[in-house]
């Protein structure tokens, strides 16, 4: 996945900073560098930097290249990251060993930059192709949750339901739809409003949405959408987005005690796109 100005993140390994600098030189002007000058330092950087490559060295005083690339491997948040071998081993030992331990690819040093451009850019569309079926395969299965859920529920919310009663249904269903949500999809509690303005749009996004993030301050966030998360059924049926409304309440409260969401406009009441905002009540 590239960041915001289409830009992929490489993590450049080596004990030696000429080789990291040598390598900056040759991919500084195309994507953003993370420089690790050891094994430990490299397997820091990969979970908070997470970056979209890893050029490795594999010749390394306290971890090694091949511990490095097996620890990065054996790990389901990072085991797709493509890694690169950048050695100047060359027995055919050395490759199966690093093979063996889940390398992508093989650079020697010197390293050439024309081959380095080509192996690059080759490991990050692959890494895009599986990132986008990911996200695809997670939103199906989003959908799917949510249909089952909606399939139990959706008939009290149609049928006629006394004014006094629909909070309480409202309530029931968002916390069956939040709950299902949290176990399965969102994995770091938010510390922050844009952590958990991000966080709110991403849940949403995950049943068909399109909300973005379109401001954030110290007292809350505002968030706009162009695509109703319902589909037709929230189109139809406006009550649905009193459903939206609650889920984006109890995300708030896993950061915030008291939280107030004010939906300012709706696809489903005519408007051009939902805009809600979500604060602190004073």
């Amino acid at each position: 996945m590239v960041n915001g100005d289409n830009r992929a993140k490489v993590l450049v390994v080596d004990d030696q900073p000429v080789n990291v600098e040598l390598i900056f030189g040759y991919l500084e002007n195309y994507y953003d560098l993370i420089p690790a000058y050891s094994g430990k330092e490299a397997l820091e950087k990969v979970i908070s930097d997470k970056p979209d490559i890893i050029l490795l060295d594999i010749m390394m005083p306290d971890i090694n290249g091949y511990e490095v690339c097996e620890k990065i491997k054996q790990q389901e948040s990072t085991r797709f990251i493509p890694i690169v071998m950048v050695t100047a081993l060359s027995e055919i030992e050395d490759k199966i060993r690093a093979i063996e331990t889940g390398a992508d690819d093989f650079l020697s040093k010197p390293v050439n930059s024309l081959e380095l451009h080509t192996r690059v850019k080759s490991l990050l569309k692959i890494k895009n192709y599986h990132d986008e079926l990911t996200r695809s395969k997670e939103q199906i299965e989003a959908q799917n949750d949510f249909k089952n859920i909606m399939t139990d529920i959706l008939p009290l919310i149609l049928q006629s339901i006394p004014p006094g009663k629909m909070t309480e249904v409202m309530t029931v269903m968002s916390k069956q739809v939040e709950d299902v949500i949290w176990a399965k999809y969102i994995h770091d509690v938010p510390k922050e409003i844009a952590q958990t303005a991000n966080i709110t749009c991403g849940v949403l996004n995950k049943l068909g949405g399109g909300f973005s993030v379109k401001g954030v301050s110290e007292k809350g966030y505002v968030i706009i959408n162009n695509k109703c998360p319902w589909g037709e059924s929230g189109i139809i049926n406006p009550v649905l987005c009193m459903m939206t409304k609650a889920i984006f309440a109890r995300i708030g409260v896993h950061v915030y005690k008291d939280i107030n969401v004010e939906i300012k406009k709706t696809i489903a009441g005519g408007d051009e796109c939902c805009l809600v905002e979500l604060f602190m009540r004073a």
